[in-house]
């Protein structure tokens, strides 16, 4: 540890990359809390016909916001 001490890059690198895997995991958390609603709402609507899991509303919620996302433009 007192390599990361004496190397202030090293240290900037590594609070970076802790920093880039809390973002990940709290938005990989908030993406599955989101996808309850849209799993039970598609379960009620088309439950008769086809039911979906937790991980298939996430990859619906993640398509939807690709093809449907807002679109930024400067102008």
């Amino acid at each position: 540890m007192n390599l990361i001490k004496n190397v202030p890059l090293l240290k900037k690198f590594i609070e970076i990359g802790y920093t880039i895997a809390l973002i990940v995991i709290l938005s990989v958390i908030v993406g599955l809390i989101l996808a309850f609603p849209v799993k039970w709402l598609w379960n009620f609507v088309f439950g008769e016909l086809y039911t979906i899991t937790v991980l298939q509303a996430w990859a619906l919620n993640v398509l939807t916001g690709i093809l449907l996302g807002q679109k930024s433009t400067n102008k």
